[in-house]
């Protein structure tokens, strides 16, 4: 054989050759896309869970300064502290009454407030409930909840604490 006879019966790819070698690179593409795709969504999942057992906890170290200012200004510990369901932020010194299930907003300083910002999807609740209301008084339930939505469900984490009067 010479040489133009060999380069002559080399004819290229057949079409089921191209349709495996596409066929074999799509089986290797596809997975490899899905991981990414998942691994994005529980990212944001994962983030938002963070956030909002940030919050969550946040709004019991509120509560429970509030509670100590009490007794720093001698007034009893649970002043101010009635039963029911209340919001706060950061630098409460007093319980806002709940009104209608505000969402929390980032400022440009990532603090979480109901007033200037960017609408989150954070919505938190302190639900104050007095232990043994007829007896001594002596001990609060505080609750923490916020909730948000995620794919298309309504997510909840809930804190809580115990306070007491110990002093």
């Amino acid at each position: 054989m010479t040489k133009n006879n060999l380069w002559s019966d080399n004819r290229g790819l057949s079409i089921v050759e191209a349709l495996a070698a596409l066929l074999i690179l799509t089986l290797g593409i596809i997975p490899s896309f899905l991981i990414v795709l998942l691994g994005n969504s529980l990212s944001a999942s994962v983030i938002n869970n963070l956030i909002a057992s940030n919050l969550a906890q946040e709004g019991i170290e509120v509560t429970r300064s509030i509670r100590d200012s009490n007794w720093m200004s001698n007034t009893s510990f649970d002043s101010s502290l009635a039963d029911g369901t209340y919001r706060v932020v950061w630098n409460s010194t007093a319980l806002l009454p709940e009104s209608g299930n505000p969402v929390l907003k980032r400022d440009a300083n990532g603090l979480y407030n109901y007033t200037t910002g960017i609408d989150t999807s954070f919505v938190r609740k302190i639900i104050i409930t007095k232990i043994d209301p007829t007896g001594c008084n002596c001990e609060l339930k505080i609750v923490s909840e916020i909730s948000w939505a995620e794919k298309k469900n309504t997510r909840t984490i809930s804190v809580e604490s115990h306070l007491f009067n110990w002093r």
